[in-house]
């Protein structure tokens, strides 16, 4: 009798472990790139090619809607947004596309923020520190922050904040490039 009793109980710890191990393959986990373009405006009240006051100052570029599309994603990988369990934003990087010869050493800090209908304006991205004569910068990010709220409202806005030590070329123009994760499991 007791034997009969330790194997049922041996068998339903195996049953229910068996089920998780299930669930955890089902989990969806892709990288979701998303590209938008720019002009970096002279909003600092300062003309380009005169000198800025020691210590610069700092600037932001208005905020740019950007279409999540998660529907079709959602649909693509056979979920929805109540089977999503995280989406964090995996890497980002701001590149300078015109002009040619401009680089981004008129700033110092960059910093990017990510708001959406209904939900706070949030830091997700910075780069403290910037080198001289980079085209391309790659931002610190920070994988503790879940999107998920985010990545689901039909269009997320991202704005840039700079500090910058010169007034940037009135022409400058860059890609933001960011890659979010997106975990889900259909399953849950």
């Amino acid at each position: 009798m007791k034997k009969s009793i330790w194997i049922c109980v041996v068998l339903a710890i195996a049953i229910v472990s068996s089920c998780k191990k299930v669930k955890d393959l089902a989990t969806i986990s892709v990288n979701i790139p998303y590209t938008q373009h720019v002009s970096i405006p002279n909003n600092s009240g300062y003309a380009y090619g005169f000198p800025l006051p020691a210590g610069g100052v700092d600037i932001s570029i208005p905020s740019v809607a950007v279409p999540t599309n998660s529907k079709a994603y959602l649909d693509q990988y056979h979920t929805n947004g109540d089977k999503v369990i995280k989406v964090g934003l995996n890497g980002l990087t701001l590149q300078l596309t015109a002009p040619q010869n401009q680089n981004f050493d008129f700033l110092d800090t960059v910093r990017l923020y990510i708001s959406a209908p209904g939900h706070l304006e949030q830091l997700v991205a910075y780069k403290y520190g910037v080198e001289k004569g980079m085209q391309v910068i790659a931002l610190t990010t920070n994988p503790d922050v879940n999107l998920k709220d985010y990545f689901l409202e039909e269009t997320m806005n991202f704005r840039v904040g700079m500090h910058i030590n010169a007034v940037p070329d009135p022409r400058a123009e860059m890609d933001i490039k960011s890659v979010f994760n997106l975990v889900a499991n259909p399953l849950y």
